[in-house]
C-alpha cells in the first residue's frame, strides 16, 4: 500500500522554454497532518538504488506521467529537491501552463515505508522509505479526493486562487480533462467562501470590510459558467 505526504512547494524556477521545472517533492523534520514526520536521509536508498525507476506524475496519475526519472534527485538539509524536463504532451504542457500561473503549487510523495519509529503519544518519525514516485498536484489533492486543504484557506488565499483558475479557464488553452479539473476546485472554493461567511455571521457581527470582501467573491463563484 502506498502513502502519500503533499507538502506546500516550494517551485525553484519553471523554464518554459525548455519545459524544466525544479523545487521540492518533501520537506524534512515537519509534523504533518497524519502526525508523521520524513526524516533526512529516508529517500537516500531509493535514490541510489532505483533513481530512474521513480516517476514524475501528474496528480498522482500512473496514466499522465510527466517523466520517468529526474534530471535531478537529491536530498539536501530542507527535503527531497528535484528538477525535471516535462514530457511534450497535451496534459504535460497543461502542467507547464499550470505551474506559471501558479495554480499547480504543491508537491506530494507516493512511497512505500520501510522503517520507522514511532513511540506512543508522539510522531511518527519515517526514516526509510521505497519512493515510487513524485507529482505534482493541484490544490494538495490526493488519489482518495480530487481535491483537499482548502479547510486551512483564509479568504484573501481563496480569492488568489479563484482569480488564477478564472484567468486560465477563460484564456487559457487547456485540455478538456484540466478544464474540469479547474471547474471542480472553483466548486469547492464556492463551499468555503460559503463555509467563511456564516462563519463570520455566527461569531461576531460582519464588519463593512469583511462584507465588502466576501459578497463580490460569492458572486464571482456563484455566477462563473464555463
Amino acid at each position: 500500500m502506498l502513502e502519500f505526504k503533499n507538502i506546500n512547494a516550494e517551485v525553484k524556477d519553471v523554464d518554459i522554454a525548455s519545459r524544466t521545472v525544479s523545487g521540492y517533492l518533501s520537506k524534512f523534520g515537519n509534523i504533518d497532518h497524519h502526525n508523521d514526520i520524513m526524516q533526512k536521509g529516508a529517500f537516500a536508498k531509493s535514490i541510489s538504488e532505483r533513481s530512474n525507476d521513480i516517476y514524475f506524475l501528474y496528480q498522482h496519475d500512473w496514466s499522465r506521467p510527466l517523466q520517468k526519472g529526474f534530471n535531478v534527485l537529491k536530498e539536501d538539509d530542507n527535503g527531497l529537491y528535484f528538477e525535471s524536463e516535462i514530457v511534450d504532451t497535451s496534459y504535460g504542457l497543461d502542467a507547464i501552463k499550470l505551474y506559471e500561473n501558479g495554480v499547480l503549487a504543491q508537491h506530494s510523495v507516493g512511497f512505500e515505508t520501510i522503517k520507522d519509529n514511532h513511540i506512543a503519544g508522539k510522531p511518527r518519525v519515517i526514516t526509510e522509505v521505497k519512493l515510487w514516485e513524485g507529482s505534482v498536484v493541484t490544490m494538495a489533492s490526493n488519489p482518495e479526493a480530487v481535491f483537499m486543504g482548502f479547510k486551512s484557506l483564509t479568504l484573501n488565499e481563496i480569492k488568489d486562487q479563484t482569480s488564477k483558475i478564472l484567468k486560465l479557464l477563460r484564456n487559457g488553452t487547456l485540455t478538456d480533462d484540466t478544464f474540469i479539473q479547474l471547474e471542480l476546485a472553483l466548486k469547492m472554493l464556492q463551499t468555503k467562501s460559503f463555509e467563511l461567511g456564516k462563519k463570520h455571521s455566527k461569531e461576531t457581527e460582519p464588519s463593512k470590510d469583511t462584507l465588502t470582501d466576501v459578497e463580490p467573491l460569492l458572486h464571482k463563484l456563484s455566477n462563473f459558467k464555463l
